[in-house]
């Protein structure tokens, strides 16, 4: 139970620092995993273009059930809402 084989480093971003860290995917849930190592900062900023900056990116470690209360979409008109933050469930 548990173990490195569980977990991925996963993009996460907090939309100018409003206190709601979540995961970076596109609307369909297609994230950024990475198997290994976390995403190298050059990495981050090219996934995110240049909102990087207001979205404080950051590469966690998570486990697949800790990716499992990411539940609820918030889409990003910067993207124009094919991506957004997927953030713990709720309202």
């Amino acid at each position: 139970m548990g173990g490195d084989m569980e977990t991925r480093h996963f993009l996460t971003v907090e939309w100018c620092n409003d206190g709601n860290r979540g995961i970076f995917c596109s609307a369909s849930g297609n994230a950024f995993p990475k198997e290994g190592e976390s995403h190298k900062l050059t990495e981050m900023h090219e996934i995110l273009g240049p909102f990087w900056m207001i979205l404080d990116p950051r590469s966690e470690l998570l486990s697949e059930d800790q990716v499992a209360e990411y539940t609820r979409f918030r889409p990003l008109g910067e993207y124009s809402h094919a991506y957004g933050i997927a953030l713990k469930g709720g309202c």
